[in-house]
């Protein structure tokens, strides 16, 4: 009854719009009174759910990717991805794709990767006869990439949450990460050559070289970072440590780009970004705790025991519910709340977790681009100064690349499991 009267409150306050820290922490909070318990419980767990070594990486791969758009690296990317496939019909779109891809593989924020590519690509696609719904439908479809390829904040979240490798998740996403880019750049170019949209001149094999050659330190960091974790050489959160000092390096020695008096405004911004997740996962701690005593766990494996007869028929169910959810829940959000309630499920079914947790981040880079909530797709819609409705009409076509990817993703496991198991 108790844990049915929390879960009411949690929903009754998003829908209030609360924040959803306060929302989780408030419904935790009456939980705690309402049984006479110490109130001390309610700083206790927040602080153990975030003295944890793996969370560590994220505010600093938050700061690695901010060093890099600061610093001129995301521009030295595209400048190359244009110089390579854009003079094509529907190039400018494809350039959109594999720039956010690149940055990806460095930031690992897809709200990072929409803002920081949208920003310069979205008014150049104007230019070039783009109309700007597809351009902003496009950019929010292609700033999720940064939850899939490693590294993914998002898969070092739910890793740490659920107990879950996170070396082996952030490799995990890198084929399904690389198969949804190609979908991507195949569905704006077919898009394009039938309405028409901008062509680019082609560029002279000059530019093609030099801007390869400025492209190439950047493209040494996901090298580096993944170099050191497959290899065993460091951590993910040491790895994520490399990633500051090489992106710090290159923006304020080498390209210079970023002067050291602006530093202390970058971590601002950085704490500005990585507080919020913090204190969401600090909170939501106590939440976990609270639904674990309340065995919210076995009644949920229960439940899917009685109804799912097997793995494939529990994916289907979880994949359409986490749709349905992520459609008004932040990721993060579900993450955390969800991820501690279904791996016990996970586990009686004896589903790989690599491959839960991949599909799993699949769907909540959908629900990223799925109104009404649609935090990727809403980002880049404010860049384009684009009414949130006529953006959402254009991205239907990304949409079903997406949903491709899921379904492959779903009944392919070995697209999840394959590099962690290679190399694990």
């Amino acid at each position: 009854m108790m844990s049915l009267t929390l879960f009411g409150l949690l929903l009754l306050f998003i829908l209030l719009n609360i924040p959803i820290a306060f929302a989780i922490g408030l419904s935790s909070l009456v939980y705690v009174l309402v049984n006479d318990m110490s109130l001390a419980l309610v700083a206790q767990r927040a602080t153990m759910g975030v003295y944890s070594y793996p969370f560590l990486a994220l505010p600093l791969f938050v700061f690695a990717g901010v060093l890099m758009e600061q610093g001129g690296i995301t521009r030295r990317l595209m400048r190359f991805a244009n110089a390579l496939i854009g003079h094509i019909r529907g190039g400018l779109a494809s350039v959109t794709v594999v720039s956010s891809a690149l940055f990806g593989t460095m930031s690992g924020s897809a709200l990072g990767v929409t803002a920081a590519i949208g920003s310069i690509l979205i008014p150049q696609m104007k230019k070039y006869n783009y109309p700007s719904p597809f351009s902003a439908a496009l950019q929010g479809c292609s700033g999720i990439l940064g939850s899939l390829i490693p590294p993914s904040l998002t898969m070092v979240i739910l890793g740490a949450t659920g107990g879950i490798s996170i070396g082996g998740l952030l490799i995990g996403g890198l084929i399904p990460g690389i198969i949804l880019t190609v979908l991507l750049v195949i569905v704006s170019v077919i898009i394009s050559r039938r309405q028409g949209f901008g062509k680019g001149e082609k560029a002279p094999f000059s530019e093609l070289t030099i801007s390869f050659i400025h492209s190439i330190p950047p493209l040494l960091l996901p090298v580096i970072i993944l170099g050191g974790i497959l290899g065993g050489v460091v951590t993910v959160t040491e790895a994520a440590v490399l990633a500051v000092i090489y992106a710090f390096l290159l923006s304020v020695v080498v390209y210079r780009e970023l002067p050291i008096k602006k530093i202390p405004q970058t971590t601002v911004q950085v704490t500005l970004i990585s507080v919020p997740v913090l204190i969401i996962i600090g909170i939501s701690n106590l939440f976990g705790w609270i639904i674990t005593i309340e065995q919210v766990p076995q009644h949920i494996t229960s439940f899917f025991v009685n109804v799912a007869p097997n793995e494939w028929v529990f994916l289907i169910l979880i994949s359409a519910f986490l749709l349905f959810l992520g459609t008004f829940m932040e990721s993060n959000a579900l993450i955390i709340i969800l991820i501690p309630i279904l791996m016990p499920v996970v586990m009686h079914y004896g589903i790989d977790p690599i491959h839960f947790g991949v599909l799993f981040v699949v769907n909540l880079c959908i629900g990223s681009n799925t109104p009404p909530l649609g935090v990727t797709l809403m980002t880049a819609s404010k860049i384009g100064g684009v009414n949130i409705m006529e953006s959402s009409k254009a991205v239907i076509p990304f949409l079903i690349a997406m949903v491709i990817v899921l379904i492959l993703t779903i009944f392919i496991p070995q697209l999840s499991t394959f590099l962690p198991q290679l190399f694990y």
